[in-house]
């Protein structure tokens, strides 16, 4: 108990010596220290249980130098005319800084509201004391600085009575601004997925094969059998075109017989195996057709204008939807 009774004694004895200290040092000369402070965005509004930052900025000329030990204390509640003030110092952080002609005090502080009333009423971010002292005197004498209070209003957490709006508007009430820091990040994030889906997209449905050593070369025999219109002698140019494809990618005549050396090529084109094959079929039933039987010419050109997309998503490296692979048109 006695323990107890005497850390109470020394924490009161602290507290009114530094009261007393507060009074007693003398202000330290102007233009020795300078302050710069981002105060709160707002002065209206708060309530119990709120927290409000303010951030000091604090530079002393040389050869006076910062005494850390009188740095805000967090926790310690202030009074004002005899009475709790109410909002406490939560929290301090602070950065101390020299160099050869000055040394830079930063301070980030939180204070907290324990107070409330009926009706708005007034309160303040209290006022802190910092002190300096010149080591090269030989006195060591001590000097004070004061970093001004910031007057604020609290508000009570309900409304007290009949209230018009129009009366109640104050010119310490500022502007009430939306935080546009993460729609912003959201929307730069989306723009760029958004950027790289088109990239993809123009790649994929592109006529041109954009990636490095990609020859294009179905890219360009699916760009001119696009342009061509459906008569037999196109068709044969189709074919003979489609040959001569995979003719400059195996290098070597390819038939229906040696397709592996195509797959070990680019294995992609195992995936329309079939396809190939009905190919092959059908350049044997156009070339070497000896019966009178007619052929629906716009059927086979639009299966030659499927087929040669297909080869040229394979040369990519994409994948071919098996959905569209159609074989049977060689009857």
């Amino acid at each position: 108990m006695m323990k107890y009774l005497v850390s109470l004694m020394m924490l009161l004895l602290s507290i009114s010596s530094f009261a007393l200290d507060v009074q007693e040092w003398p202000d330290i000369q102007e233009g020795i220290v300078s302050i710069k402070i981002k105060e709160p965005p707002h002065r209206v509004g708060y309530t119990v249980g709120d927290k409000s930052e303010r951030h000091v900025e604090v530079t002393i000329k040389k050869p006076y130098v910062l005494i850390k030990e009188s740095l805000p204390i967090p926790g310690y509640e202030r009074k004002y005319k005899g009475q709790d003030l109410g909002i406490v110092l939560d929290a301090m952080n602070h950065v101390y800084k020299e160099n050869k002609t000055s040394s830079t005090l930063v301070l980030d502080l939180t204070y907290q509201i324990f107070t409330n009333n009926v009706v708005a009423k007034p309160g303040f971010l209290p006022a802190e004391y910092i002190r300096v002292l010149n080591p090269n005197d030989p006195e060591k004498k001590v000097f004070k600085y004061r970093i001004p209070e910031y007057q604020i209003a609290i508000s009570p957490l309900s409304i007290f009575g009949n209230i018009k709006i129009e009366e109640d508007m104050s010119p310490l009430r500022g502007v009430f601004l939306i935080d546009e820091k993460n729609p912003i990040k959201t929307l730069k994030i989306s723009g760029i997925i958004a950027l790289f889906s088109l990239l993809g997209l123009l790649y994929i449905y592109s006529q041109y094969a954009w990636l490095p050593n990609a020859r294009g070369i179905f890219a360009r025999t699916h760009r001119s059998i696009n342009k061509v219109k459906a008569t037999p002698a196109n068709i044969q140019k189709a074919i003979t075109e489609m040959h001569r494809a995979f003719d400059l990618v195996t290098g070597k005549t390819l038939f229906k017989d040696n397709l592996q050396d195509l797959y070990a090529k680019n294995s992609s084109f195992e995936n329309i195996d079939n396809e190939l094959r009905e190919f092959f079929k059908l350049s044997t039933l156009v070339f070497f057709n000896t019966s009178n039987k007619k052929y629906d010419h716009e059927e086979i050109l639009k299966w030659l204008k499927n087929f040669s997309r297909h080869c040229r998503d394979c040369e990519r490296k994409l994948i071919v939807d098996k959905k569209s692979l159609v074989v049977g048109v060689a009857k």
